[in-house]
């Protein structure tokens, strides 16, 4: 009897465990799962370094960059230059930087909604150093 008695108490246990992490998962689910790398990039001859990148549960809407209305599942991306905001783009895979002069530069990305707001939940890439001229 104790036996039974302690396996149904288990059951009930995990049972409510998965109920309310299923309950919470939505939200913690989607704002962990937004998310925007630097995959790699290239300096340009214009003094100008395209940043290529990977994001994931984010969609671009270009005609919307600078609106009041956010979009809930998407916007557009920043590109910083050491830890300051120099563009954004609202292309998938690139962005371009504008001319910076030569020397070494730390740059990082980061998700951004329609009215340059930075995307809750959410945290820019990690930097990649890139040396210009």
């Amino acid at each position: 009897m104790r036996k039974v008695l302690a396996l149904a108490l288990v059951t009930t246990v995990a049972a409510l465990g998965v109920a309310a992490a299923g309950e919470a998962a939505p939200t913690s689910h989607a704002s962990m799962m937004r998310d925007i790398s630097i995959t790699s990039f290239k300096v340009n001859k214009n003094d100008t370094v395209t940043v290529f990148v990977k994001i994931h549960d984010w969609k671009m809407y270009p005609a919307l960059v600078g609106k009041k209305t956010n979009k809930p599942d998407g916007g557009h991306w920043h590109i910083d230059v050491d830890g300051k905001y120099n563009t954004y783009s609202a292309n998938p895979t690139k962005g371009t930087t504008t001319k910076l002069k030569k020397g070494d530069y730390k740059i990082s990305v980061a998700l951004a909604n329609d009215d340059h707001s930075p995307v809750k939940g959410t945290h820019p890439s990690k930097t990649v150093t890139v040396m210009v001229g």
